[in-house]
């Protein structure tokens, strides 16, 4: 193995049966999650972040479409979901993340996008964000 390398995982679950494709990288700075229902192509990029006052410690959660349509409040929610989550369970641990994320339609429903997030953070999990 290279060393130099991001650990990997990529996996496909039937999700409501819709076949979606999940992918982890993580990066010695920064997470790259990949969600697809789309056959492996991606039609957005967002960069979400986390600034801590020094002052009060309060935290903000920043989410920035890259690429893609930037009108779409449901993929930010859920890059804004992904990065609480995991933020909660590994503080800085991950460094910033990069989503990248295509739904279908009937993908497009609450219940899916939370089995989403919960996949992704099962794979971070067995990936081992603090190694």
């Amino acid at each position: 193995t290279n060393d130099s390398l991001p650990a990997t995982i990529a996996r496909s679950y039937s999700i409501n049966d819709i076949p979606t494709d999940i992918t982890i990288q993580r990066f010695s700075d920064r997470l790259f999650v990949g969600v697809s229902q789309l056959n492996g192509k991606i039609g957005h990029f967002l960069s979400c972040a986390v600034e801590e006052s020094i002052i009060d410690g309060s935290k903000t959660f920043h989410v920035i479409t890259l690429l893609g349509k930037r009108d779409d409040a449901l993929i930010e929610v859920c890059a804004r979901q992904i990065n609480e989550k995991l933020y909660a369970l590994y503080g800085n641990g991950c460094g910033s993340l990069l989503l990248g994320m295509s739904l279908l339609e009937e993908g497009r429903h609450f219940t899916v996008v939370k089995a989403i997030v919960n996949v992704i953070l099962e794979l971070c999990a067995e990936i081992g964000m603090m190694s």
